[in-house]
């Protein structure tokens, strides 16, 4: 044979190894959002700490006092933390209203383009920032007005709310049904090691440049630049996880001929029903078992009330995670992290001493989410056939399960802190940490979700329910804090230890709840599928 035969053979050949490996290389795959939410992650560490910096030197120059007498003023301290509330309020209660339309679009426009959206206002947010430390500009001589723009673009795409919803729904568009918690726990452990790396790399960054550079402000610009690659990363190499569905061009043109009153009409009439339409996913359908009956389907609505309770109950315990132990003191007058006042209180630590806490919670929560978790999931969890219609009940009992034992750990945690006596530091310390090792309790109500969604035959609706998952998370953003803020307020002369009976009663409640999830019918749940 002849080496122009020879080549001539080997060349289809690696051509067709070449396509195979280009077809493999552009599926839709979970592992495709590990980095999207480690940089998102660290992006947001990095520049935590300068974004409260900010609200400082907004709240020095708005009192009119002097910089060396800003760090120890009590009312420049009040006033940023009530920038910070201001702005945190803003983002929360657009990203409630933003989040179900958003999620909506996504369903037909494609998660890609949806992911691509909410960190683009991630990276406004960054720009902000930057916009106001610029000196001698009309940003920074009105940076208290100009930096509420952030919040506003960022909670108009639906913020981290809506991202988070769009990672799940990704997640499963490529997965098979059935039991995510492993996957959607591994996800959540790269959120948590991005929180803890970005804060590190933003210091690293820091030291190098130096503490007398003449900008401050550096970290936005390396946050900015996180976020700008991770936005070519999305918009290049990212693949599609569903195809896209586009309205009729009737239906478009019969919306431009509108009039303008009308048009505006029908568009609020249309943010209104892409707000409503995903949390109506919990309203429980009729389904028909093997009778013929027909009855109501509670169980999605059981687990996304669990899943609310939930978040009110760890929002305020997990808003400090990514903040610099040295700028804890803009939130001894705020409404956010009571239970990390209530450590600052009882024991008296000092700004190093809550940063190692913080930090060991950090370290549990991420062992919890990326090891021990996955290792329970792999032992215990029950094998998915495909071809057996019966074997989703047993991973819906699976989700069911581990969720209740997750929540079910996590009240106790808060209920010994209220029994023990307040001067047991380490009995503090030993129970936190037990409740960071129940972190996996949102990965596993979500998967849960996913499960009863698919028992009950409309699996169709995977984006509609992170969506409306995602909206929860938002209200709960705006109702914990000022739920524990009033708490603690009115309590801790007396009963300073009500936020954990508080935090117990709801996660017991979330525990009652998924008492009702039913498993046990198997011919129902069959007939649906």
């Amino acid at each position: 044979m002849s080496h122009s035969d020879s080549q001539s053979e080997e060349e289809p050949l690696l051509a067709g190894t070449n396509e195979r490996l280009r077809r493999v290389s552009s599926r839709p795959s979970p592992y495709w959002l590990v980095p999207v939410v480690i940089v998102a992650s660290m992006a947001r560490g990095v520049s935590m700490a300068p974004r409260f910096q900010v609200y400082n030197d907004i709240a020095c120059r708005g009192l009119g006092i002097a910089l060396n007498e800003c760090k120890t003023s009590s009312d420049v301290q009040g006033r940023a933390a009530r920038i910070q509330a201001s702005i945190t309020t803003v983002m929360s209660v657009l990203s409630a209203l933003a989040t179900g339309p958003w999620s909506r679009w996504g369903d037909f426009h494609g998660r890609k383009p949806l992911l691509f959206f909410t960190l683009s206002g991630a990276l406004s947010m960054e720009l902000i920032y930057l916009l106001v430390t610029r000196k001698d500009t009309p940003f920074y001589n009105y940076a208290e007005q100009f930096v509420m723009v952030g919040p506003v673009l960022d909670g108009l795409v639906g913020g981290l709310s809506a991202f988070n919803g769009v990672v799940h729904a990704y997640t499963s568009d490529c997965t098979a049904p059935g039991s995510r918690a492993k996957i959607f726990s591994t996800l959540q452990g790269m959120v948590f090691i991005g929180l803890a790396v970005g804060p590190w790399f933003g210091g690293l960054i820091t030291s190098i440049i130096g503490s007398d550079s003449p900008n401050p402000y550096t970290l936005f610009f390396v946050s900015s630049v996180m976020n700008a690659l991770l936005l070519c990363f999305i918009a290049l190499v990212l693949p599609e996880s569903i195809e896209r569905k586009y309205e009729s061009s009737e239906s478009n043109l019969d919306q431009r001929k509108k009039p303008l009153k009308a048009a505006i009409k029908s568009g609020l009439a249309e943010v209104l029903a892409g707000f409503l339409s995903p949390i109506s996913i919990f309203i429980p359908p009729f389904i028909t078992n093997s009778e013929g009956g027909r009855k109501r389907d509670w169980n999605l609505t059981f687990a996304g009330g669990a899943l609310f309770l939930y978040l009110i109950s760890i929002v305020s315990r997990c808003r400090l995670y990514s903040i610099y132990p040295s700028y804890m003191r803009f939130y001894t007058q705020g409404v956010f992290s009571i239970k990390y006042l209530y450590a600052k209180h009882i024991y008296s630590w000092s700004s190093n001493e809550l940063g190692q806490y913080m930090s060991l919670l950090w370290i549990t929560r991420a062992i919890n989410l990326l090891v021990v978790l996955p290792l329970i999931v792999n032992y215990l969890k029950p094998k998915h056939q495909p071809t057996d219609p019966l074997s989703i009940w047993s991973e819906l009992r699976f989700d069911k399960l581990l969720a209740q034992a997750s929540l079910f750990v996590d009240a106790s945690a808060d209920a010994l802190v209220a029994i023990v006596p307040s001067s047991s530091q380490s009995a503090f310390v030993a129970f936190s940490c037990l409740s960071s090792f129940t972190s996996g309790g949102n990965p596993t109500l979500h998967s849960l979700g996913a499960v009863c969604l698919h028992a009950s035959g409309r699996s169709s609706e995977v984006g509609s329910l992170f969506g409306a998952m995602a909206v929860l998370s938002a209200v709960a953003h705006v109702i914990s804090p000022t739920l524990y803020a009033v708490t603690y307020g009115t309590t801790v002369a007396t009963f300073p230890k009500a936020i954990f009976v508080l935090a117990t009663s709801l996660l017991g409640t979330a525990v009652l709840l998924l008492a009702f999830v039913r498993t046990s019918n198997r011919v129902t749940l069959a007939a649906r599928l």
